[in-house]
């Protein structure tokens, strides 16, 4: 935690940096050389992928020079753990897979690691099935379906712990008088027996789906701080119902059976422009169809529908029970204009048409919303229902920006803009905001009074514990009313008992939430940063495994600081090197290639630590993280 006493201006995270043993082939179709029956090396390549999938064994890593390949990723065997098989591109080489049946198929392997790709125009993007688990893609990107099925992108039949991050996915779907495809599904909808679960999806890009653009039909995945967009891309044909227009649709769909599907978490995302499709009358940002979710800190905006839609009819399997929806900011959602006087042309809305099942006991809380269904009239609709008693959910601290006042946000306008800037509108609240430091608790102390490092609330689930998954921690919580933190380290969500790392005092009844700045949390997605200059390293924090060689991204909150800072690595506290030598404080961000100097020497080991100090080494704040 923040640390106040004045010194050196400087950030540690320890890090623990995995060095890969195994053998090192390349891949080059152009070489005048190339031929599959080389030994594979930098002067005798092979000449096809096939060869590196046929060939490939534990801890070995295959370079791929440039080029455009037919052939697609589908290794024969599994890497194992701490010695993955690994697929990237040559240096910064431009590698595009393209005109095939798959970009990448792992059908049972499990610890691949796929970087650095571009794949372009092929039926399936990514396929992951029957237990292909702990495989990494990252940095790549997948464009345009060619022969379109439902699903661009499928993890499901048992796959878990997969992690997919900074990738881009895009245009995967079609329009007629219905609405096809998808980017990207996980799990499967229609199965009761299918355990897809724990797989993590961060710092992504999708946009241009058909149905939907991401399904989440498993459980305890994790989405976080992806950007989502689906605004008109896919042009219509005259059985459309408005024609050969373009067309678009909703962003995300949370369905599935109770028994494998329900308690994800979408965290730190930003969900925007879903659009009116072909077959209906508008698409919400998210539809929400399971339950015991959570849904916190992100922002839905310039939505269709609502940015959060919650309905069931009678061909839905689950009910809508028990959602965590809390610190989000919803900024000008419900905009149709076909169906202008509608429950889902609101912020966060409640649909019940037919069937038997239920919306009940979801919780919102400490939501900014702004400028929702103003369609409807000057003071807009903050939460629209339709057959569903909103005395049936729980709400607490959101704020309605259109009858409570304005809530002062940096800069965002009620009209569309650029669908690919990702920084516009700018939802955070400014300094005088009517929303800071004015949110409620998300539950509370039942134990009696005491300490100790374990404890009952009324309701743990808004809290998750990491759940196991590989680069993802437990939430870190704050006892209102005082300093005391802690970071969760298990989640009992039957008897509703939190066990942390630091040992707390409490009094029974007392609040609980995440952890926040000044004397309560700030309502909406963003937490108003304290006074004065400090930084706080926010990725790695501390826990993570970062390979060598591979690119992970250094981020950083920095407060009243202007200038350059200088990110060193240091091991058993020595500094070993320069990672940048002039980062912009501002730019919040630095892509690093694991291990890698700014002298293109490279360090591996234990005990690293990454630094970030200011250039001129003025006395300011510091913070450790582990």
């Amino acid at each position: 935690m923040l640390n106040t006493k004045r010194t050196l201006f400087i950030v540690f995270v320890f890090l623990f940096l995995m060095t890969l043993l195994g053998t090192d082939y390349y891949v080059d179709q152009s070489h005048q050389n190339a031929n599959d029956n080389n030994p594979g090396t930098l002067t005798s390549p092979w000449k096809t992928i096939t060869k590196a999938n046929q060939t490939l064994l534990a801890g070995d890593t295959v370079f791929i020079k440039a080029g455009t390949y037919s052939s697609y990723i589908a290794p024969n065997n599994s890497g194992a753990a701490g010695t993955p098989i690994t697929y990237r591109n040559f240096a910064n080489e431009s590698v595009i897979i393209s005109n095939a049946s798959y970009g990448i198929s792992l059908n049972g392997k499990s610890h691949v690691v796929i970087s650095g790709l571009d794949f372009y125009n092929l039926d399936k993007f990514i396929w992951l099935q029957n237990g292909a688990n702990y495989n990494t893609i990252a940095n790549c990107h997948f464009d345009q379906g060619r022969t379109i099925g439902w699903s661009g992108s499928k993890v499901y039949r048992d796959s878990r712990y997969n992690w997919i991050h900074h990738c881009r996915f895009s245009k995967y779907g079609y329009y007629d008088d219905d609405d096809v495809g998808c980017i990207l599904d996980i799990g499967n909808e229609e199965s009761t027996t299918d355990t897809t679960s724990h797989n993590l999806f961060e710092d992504n890009i999708f946009f241009h789906g058909g149905h939907h653009i991401v399904g989440v039909y498993g459980r305890y995945n994790v989405l976080r701080n992806n950007y989502f967009h689906n605004e008109p891309w896919s042009m219509g044909t005259a059985a459309s119902d408005r024609g050969a227009i373009l067309y678009g649709d909703r962003n995300l769909s949370f369905s599935g059976y109770a028994v494998n599907s329900g308690r994800n978490l979408f965290d730190g995302n930003r969900v925007a422009y879903s659009s009116d499709p072909p077959d209906n009358i508008g698409a919400a940002g998210m539809s929400m169809n399971t339950g015991y979710n959570i849904v916190r800190n992100n922002y839905f905006y310039h939505n269709d529908r609502a940015g959060l839609f919650m309905s069931l009819t009678s061909t839905y399997y689950s009910d809508i029970v028990y959602n965590k929806i809390y610190h989000n900011t919803f900024f000008h959602n419900g905009l149709n204009t076909q169906d202008p006087i509608d429950h889902g042309n609101s912020g966060i809305a409640f649909g019940l048409y037919s069937g038997t099942h239920i919306i009940k006991y979801n919780a919102l809380k400490n939501n900014l919303l702004y400028e929702n269904g103003k369609i409807q009239g000057p003071n807009g609709m903050a939460f629209g229902s339709y057959r569903v008693n909103l005395g049936d959910q729980i709400f607490a601290g959101n704020w309605d920006g259109d009858t409570q006042g304005d809530p002062k946000l940096e800069n965002a306008e009620p009209v569309l803009g650029d669908p690919f800037n990702m920084i516009l509108p700018d939802l955070r609240i400014k300094s005088d905001s009517p929303c800071r430091d004015q949110g409620v608790a998300l539950t509370t102390i039942v134990s009696a009074t005491g300490s100790g490092t374990s404890f009952q609330v009324a309701d743990a689930g808004y809290f998750m514990d990491g759940w196991g998954i590989e680069h993802v921690s437990g939430d870190e919580l704050q006892l209102i009313g005082t300093s005391q933190r802690a970071r969760i380290i298990l989640v009992n969500y039957t008897n509703n008992t939190l066990s942390v790392d630091t040992a707390l005092n409490w009094t029974q009844g007392q609040g609980v939430a995440l952890a926040y700045i000044g004397p309560a949390p700030d309502i909406g997605a963003y937490e108003f940063p304290a006074s004065g200059p400090y930084l706080q390293i926010n990725s790695p924090n501390g826990s993570e495994v970062w390979h060598k060689g591979e690119q992970r991204t250094i981020t950083w909150t920095a407060n009243e600081i202007t200038g350059n800072l200088i990110i060193e690595l240091l091991q058993n506290d020595a500094v070993v090197g320069t990672i940048a030598s002039s980062v912009e404080a501002s730019a919040g961000t630095f892509n690093w290639i694991v291990g890698k100097l700014a002298d293109d020497s490279f360090v591996t080991g234990q005990n690293l630590k990454i630094r970030i100090r200011t250039v001129d080494g003025q006395t300011l704040a510091e913070r450790s993280l582990r």
